[in-house]
């Protein structure tokens, strides 16, 4: 059934109609979290076939499929990273963050942001391909090098610009960004004054959510891995505001945090139960017209009636769990390399 699945859904991503080859995307996406499955894609060739995709003229496309790859790259190990890099994903990968860093500031009424779902295109479709990105980086040393060759930095630092608003992007390419600076000489000097300024600002982020805990985490390990860049004169300040962000991120109690945000869960789940009962009692009282007595759809009404937008989203507290614990473990682990290095 598995190679059978993959055989049919890999024909539709040349699908004439948009929406088939998002769908064709999305269903590849959720299959490739199974490893078993992965094989079967890969004779399939499905990484061709889904890098065209991530310049498809289908916004959506390109997202399902940057979502595809990224999975693919997650799931798939060193191996599969490998052999993405083999079958060039990183041409169509490159292009699409280059061109998604010179739209961020665009226009927000255009096309490339769906007002009626409040969904801004650019950055969603960055934040996969950024973390496609990263994954390659992490397993593949040719992926380091094109990173270096073609001049990727200035694209992805365009997208860390955006973390006062999205702090789940910024995140990404925080990740990224710690990854690609490890052990990587010839990218130390595209971190002009202008890159430095760029780390600099998110480490004076004054935000105190986890989320940004973690941000600064990662970005004072970034400024650690490029520290021959730093003036002699700066350096000891630099190690400073290093310091201060580990001290601050490791004085947070990870265990009260977690029994607070266990509460704030319950609270959470009980106030949605309690909304979703108090609409149900609506569409059951509501649902005669009184004007001309026709019944109205309860899908409709739904619709009308639908606050979702405004209530907190889903596992958002296990995801400020998560974010402090990573926050920490990380701050951990580059306090360590500061002790072992010479």
């Amino acid at each position: 059934p598995s190679l059978q699945s993959a055989l049919f859904v890999s024909s539709q991503l040349q699908h004439p109609s948009a929406e088939v080859r998002e769908y064709a995307c999305a269903s590849i996406s959720k299959l490739l979290q199974q490893k078993h499955v992965i094989p079967a894609f890969l004779q399939r060739d499905v990484v061709r076939c889904l890098g065209p995709l991530l310049m498809d003229h289908s916004l959506a496309v390109r997202e399902t499929a940057a979502g595809a790859l990224r999975n693919l790259s997650a799931c798939g190990g060193f191996e599969v990273c490998d052999d993405m890099v083999t079958n060039d994903i990183m041409t169509p990968l490159v292009a699409l963050l280059k061109e998604g860093s010179t739209g961020l500031d665009a226009d927000q009424l255009s096309p490339k942001k769906c007002r009626e779902t409040n969904k801004n295109y650019i950055e969603d479709i960055a934040n996969e391909a950024i973390n496609l990105l990263w994954n390659i980086c992490e397993c593949n040393n040719t992926a380091i090098h094109i990173f270096n060759k073609e001049g990727c930095l200035e694209a992805v630092l365009q997208y860390m610009k955006k973390f006062s608003t999205n702090v789940d992007l910024a995140i990404s390419v925080a990740n990224c960004l710690q990854a690609v600076t490890e052990d990587n000489p010839d990218l130390l000097c595209s971190f002009n004054a202008s890159a430095q300024q760029v780390l600099e600002a998110v480490m004076l982020c004054p935000e105190s959510t986890m989320k940004h805990i973690l941000l600064r985490t990662l970005i004072a390990g970034t400024v650690w891995n490029i520290k021959d860049t730093i003036p002699p004169g700066s350096l000891g300040s630099m190690v400073n505001a290093i310091l201060k962000i580990f001290s601050e991120s490791l004085a947070v109690d990870a265990g009260e945090t977690i029994i607070r945000m266990n509460e704030a869960e319950k609270n959470r789940l009980k106030f949605v139960a309690e909304t979703e009962e108090n609409m149900n009692e609506v569409m059951d009282n509501c649902v005669l017209c009184e004007d001309n007595m026709e019944e109205i759809p309860k899908e409709k009404l739904r619709r009308e009636n639908d606050i979702s937008d405004l209530l907190p989203s889903d596992t958002w507290e296990l995801k400020e769990v998560t974010a402090l614990l990573t926050a920490q473990q990380t701050a951990l682990e580059i306090i360590v390399n500061m002790c072992c290095s010479e």
